[in-house]
């Protein structure tokens, strides 16, 4: 076990004694204003982002009488759960809350979700209702467990096709093998002094290790987890073979001098691919808001990963926010009604669209037809359309995501080969996920 797991464990087994003791300390009903049901809903977000779910609220209250939603902020990411699961043992949780998809087989099988199919099918929705993969990530054990609040179609492929012409390369003509995309990188790459001035493209640089190698992974034809086995495979010979291409430009540009080309890059207006120093990357959605703001004259194009002629074209996955139901919320109905409205609704859906620039999940959403008219979001929705993955459903999401950051580290920088790595991903996941599975 986990020193995470022992430290949960045993915060759960006090509050429990403690409410056994104190029986009706947990008990309190929710609010009521002017009539109507309060419910508290914890999300994620500050910022920009906090404020256009302010708005996206704000429409909820509108449009229901008996129900008034308070968003309060939480912290909530793949390591920060620990305040849900207090509030659960303690009695005391949100009546709704955001959680990301790869938490959500995690946090029901600790107990922390109350599942949702009744509510489900009770309000007529069907799993054809979403994006396959949006669906997916909701569901564990034969229960659906969350709904997709929004999608991210992880990722498009860019290209800065000023960059391209300077090279004499045709700009209206991106990579589509991995062949290709080499053969562009190495006309693009230039170097001065043993200095790296531009590159083509930084594989493990796609937001991060651990999502470079699920993206590159499943375009090699590989694959992470057998759901039917609970068997990891990361060790997946598609996958080793993977990240082999990738450490390859470590040892071709030197990952020392590459780290130091990329110092003083950041993610607004000092983005390598907005100002040319990176010619091509995989493109998250919330960038086309970016780069209207912070380089509204890039000239750039977008398509599909690029991938090897035996891999799997056309690839892509899909994350996002999700909504669901804490176990002992005060308000299930009213939460689910939020959850509806947000996630299915014809009108929440649209409300989150247009105040949140945000895809949903639900693909009979009026706001998809919209959505493909905005610049740029015509190539993430159709690759919304072929996606055929999301990150493995199972409980040990977080510990993965983690153990393959370190496992292209350690093959990046010379430290085990890239099969090594991988295969002591494979293991180590694998314990954990055995303990967390031992103790439903």
């Amino acid at each position: 076990m986990t020193t995470g797991q022992m430290r949960t464990k045993l915060l759960v087994s006090l509050l429990t004694l403690s409410l056994a003791i104190c029986p009706g300390c947990a008990r309190r009903h929710g609010p009521s204003v002017g009539g109507k049901v309060v419910i508290s809903v914890w999300h994620p977000w500050g910022g920009t982002q906090k404020e256009r779910l302010d708005q996206v609220v704000a429409e909820f209250n509108r449009t229901h009488k008996h129900i008034q939603v308070r968003a309060v902020f939480t912290p909530n990411d793949l390591n920060a759960d620990q305040k849900l699961f207090t509030s659960v043992a303690a009695g005391q949780p949100p009546d709704a809350t955001f959680v990301d998809g790869p938490q959500v087989a995690g946090w029901a099988e600790q107990g922390a979700l109350a599942p949702l199919d009744r509510f489900v099918k009770q309000s007529g929705i069907e799993p054809h209702d979403y994006f396959a993969p949006c669906w997916q990530q909701c569901s564990y054990r034969g229960h659906i467990w969350a709904m997709t609040y929004c999608a991210d179609p992880n990722f498009a492929f860019a290209w800065n096709k000023k960059v391209f012409r300077e090279c004499g390369l045709d700009p209206d003509k991106p990579p589509t093998t991995i062949a290709e995309l080499d053969a562009i990188n190495d006309r693009i790459t230039k170097i001065e002094h043993g200095r790296i001035i531009r590159i083509g493209i930084i594989p493990w640089s796609q937001f991060g290790n651990a999502n470079s190698i699920f993206t590159w992974g499943w375009a090699f034809g590989g694959g992470f987890y057998d759901p039917k086995t609970d068997k990891i495979t990361a060790d997946d010979p598609r996958v080793v073979k993977a990240l082999e291409w990738m450490t390859s430009y470590a040892k071709k540009y030197d990952v020392s001098t590459i780290n130091g080309f990329r110092q003083g890059f950041g993610s607004r207006d000092q983005n390598p691919f907005y100002i040319g120093k990176v010619a091509m990357q995989c493109l998250h959605i919330s960038q086309l808001d970016d780069i209207a703001t912070y380089a509204p004259d890039l000239d750039y194009g977008l398509t599909y990963i690029p991938a090897p002629p035996d891999g799997e074209q056309h690839s892509s996955w899909v994350g996002g926010w999700c909504l669901a139901i804490p176990k002992g919320s005060r308000h299930p109905k009213e939460a689910w009604e939020f959850l509806r409205w947000c996630s299915h609704d014809p009108k929440g859906t649209q409300a989150v669209g247009r105040l949140q620039s945000l895809l949903p999940g639900c693909r009979t959403s009026p706001y998809i037809k919209e959505a493909a008219k905005k610049p740029g979001y015509s190539q993430f929705l159709k690759i919304m359309e072929e996606c055929r993955h999301q990150r493995p459903v199972m409980p040990a999401q977080n510990f993965y995501m983690g153990s393959l950051d370190r496992a292209v580290d350690f093959a990046v920088y010379g430290q085990l080969t890239s099969r090594q790595a991988l295969r002591k991903s494979a293991e180590e996941t694998q314990a954990e996920l055995d303990l967390r599975l031992a103790g439903r």
